[in-house]
């Protein structure tokens, strides 16, 4: 494929990722070019896929008998592991974004295979070349879409392992796919990786505990908070956290959050300087939200939780430090 194509694939991924936070995208520079452009590649392509599963863009797939009868045989095995639960959306939507996440199976194991093509979409073309340069696996992007497909159908964790699992799908494999590009020696990294994306999605799902209520999405344990004598339905209630079973709930979630921190932070031990500052900014990230959750008792629905303007600018300006002694690091080599 002629260069120019998959350089211009390549910047149009950059675009995605500096579209979707600028923070984040800040703390890609530190990286090598190659490096950081293929981050970036990896980036647009989970972008894209929860954006699909969201509903927030229009999935546009070329049909054709082979994608219809593979979408119809990866339908039945999601209703028949998802036991017969009706899919969240209409039959038509669901149908939809089915056959587009199903559509990116399909040119991801192109992009293996080096059959992409310059007509294909711009983040496949960019993921093929990452594919040549390093040792990434399919079975991680996978992983990734069978965590978005889980969300195409009502969900119910019920356990700790089940709602780990599904962290793991949606984020953990993220993380596993990215230090193979930053590069390490020690698998023992891959296990810090793994921690430090479960504990990211465990912050996640109870940012958007509210929102994925409405969608029909239970992702706290349901066994674990009946524990704490709280029903499901009992999520609808702003009073909520003036209960002193949930603030005993939250008591045990954020213990197990911070375990899983206090792993993700030796996976700086593994990484070079340049390697560590993205991974070292995103747990800094959701610490912020971690501890403001903990500032609020727990009070997940009152208001939203995000980032402050300060909280960003404190951010940015680590990213610069870092990116400054990451740099005085290289040279002394």
């Amino acid at each position: 494929m002629d260069r120019a194509v998959i350089e211009e694939a390549y910047l149009q991924c950059q675009q995605i990722c500096k579209n979707a936070s600028t923070t984040f995208y800040s703390s890609f520079s530190a990286l090598e070019l190659e490096k950081r452009r293929a981050v970036h590649a990896i980036y647009a392509l989970c972008r894209w896929v929860d954006d699909i599963v969201d509903g927030d863009e229009e999935p546009i797939v070329e049909i054709n008998e082979n994608l219809i009868q593979q979408t119809s045989q990866r339908d039945s095995l999601l209703r028949e592991i998802h036991s017969e639960r009706t899919p969240s959306n209409s039959p038509e939507v669901h149908q939809q974004r089915l056959m587009a996440l199903v559509s990116i199976r399909n040119k991801l194991q192109l992009a293996t295979e080096g059959k992409i093509t310059k007509h294909d979409k711009p983040v496949f073309i960019a993921l093929q070349d990452v594919f040549t340069r390093y040792p990434i696996r399919l079975q991680d992007f996978e992983t990734i879409i069978e965590g978005m497909e889980d969300d195409l159908f009502p969900v119910m964790c019920n356990t700790w392992d089940e709602l780990r699992s599904y962290c793991y799908k949606v984020a953990s494999a993220v993380g596993l796919i990215l230090i193979e590009i930053y590069g390490y020696e020690d698998r023992a990294a891959r296990l810090h990786a793994i921690d430090l994306g479960i504990q990211m999605q465990l912050i996640n799902v109870l940012r958007d505990v509210s929102e994925d209520y409405d969608r029909g999405r239970i992702y706290l344990p349901k066994d674990i908070l009946a524990s704490h004598n709280i029903d499901i339905q009992d999520l609808a209630n702003p009073n909520l956290p003036q209960n002193p079973s949930w603030k005993s709930f939250m008591g045990e979630y954020l213990e197990v959050v911070r375990r899983h921190q206090t792993s993700a932070v030796h996976l700086f031990d593994y990484l070079d300087s340049r390697s560590r500052v993205q991974p070292r900014i995103m747990l800094d990230a959701y610490a912020k939200i971690f501890n403001e959750i903990v500032r609020r008792s727990g009070d997940v629905f009152s208001a939203p939780l995000k980032l402050s303007t300060v909280s960003k600018l404190s951010l940015w300006m680590k990213i610069k430090y870092m990116k400054i002694r990451a740099r005085l690091s290289s040279n002394e080599r």
